[in-house]
């Protein structure tokens, strides 16, 4: 009877009224407030606010605006325009072109520097080829001198063939020599398939310079229906004194 009565009184009592107590109370309190209050403060407020405001910003307003925008718009555009425009321009008959179908330095055609011909007719004492005295050569070693007025005093050239061509153009360099009388002057005939020689230019004396080389051109000679021509120079003086040198005759044709 004694013992079953004091067992539950005083065991159950103490024991569980000073254990739950003291144990839940203080650690709660102390753990959550100072911890969590630094931690989140300090380093989630610096660390997302630099890194997200500068990074995205930049990168996404610089690289679409300025691609996009240049590449479609100067590569099509130039590409299309420019091409078409310029290259049908450059048409080829803008400018006449003339072909050499002869020509006569009277020198060799070996280069030897000798004088000749070179298959033009030598008719005799009033034309000779001289090689350069007195500065009477307008290139190279020789020249064609015609003078007097004689049946001599001409040079014909050889045949040209003209089979595909309209148009004839003759130029040289030629010097007089005392021809300065009013009766004094040149020509060039022209002969079309072995027909007569006819009167393409005359240089009067009232019209060259004595003494000096200078150019003498006669173009838009028609040729149309020929199939092959010869020129001719000749020499209509008062004397052998009055004379013309004649170098570096082109014949060309188109």
């Amino acid at each position: 009877t004694g013992s079953p009565m004091v067992s539950p009184t005083k065991g159950p009592t103490a024991m569980p009224s000073a254990s739950p107590t003291e144990s839940p109370t203080k650690p709660p309190t102390a753990s959550p407030t100072g911890t969590p209050t630094a931690s989140p403060t300090d380093k989630p407020t610096t660390s997302p606010s630099g890194s997200p405001s500068h990074a995205p910003t930049v990168a996404h307003s610089a690289a679409p605006t300025g691609s996009p925008t240049v590449s479609p718009t100067k590569g099509p555009t130039n590409s299309p325009t420019d091409s078409p425009t310029d290259v049908p321009t450059l048409a080829p008959n803008t400018e006449t072109v003339w072909e050499t179908i002869g020509f006569n330095g009277f020198e060799k055609e070996d280069g030897s520097g000798e004088c000749d011909l070179n298959d033009w007719v030598d008719p005799g004492a009033d034309a000779k080829v001289i090689e350069n005295r007195w500065n009477n050569v307008h290139s190279g070693n020789c020249a064609l001198r015609l003078q007097d007025d004689s049946s001599t005093s001409t040079a014909t050239s050889e045949t040209l063939i003209v089979a595909n061509y309209n148009t004839l153009k003759v130029t040289f360099w030629y010097k007089p020599r005392r021809m300065t009388a009013s009766s004094e002057e040149f020509h060039l005939y022209i002969s079309k398939d072995g027909g007569n020689f006819a009167l393409e230019h005359t240089w009067s004396s009232a019209e060259i310079t004595d003494g000096i080389y200078q150019q003498g051109i006669v173009d838009n000679i028609d040729v149309t229906n020929a199939s092959d021509v010869r020129i001719r120079f000749m020499c209509n003086g008062d004397s052998n004194q009055d004379r013309v040198f004649i170098d570096d005759v082109a014949m060309e044709a188109m």
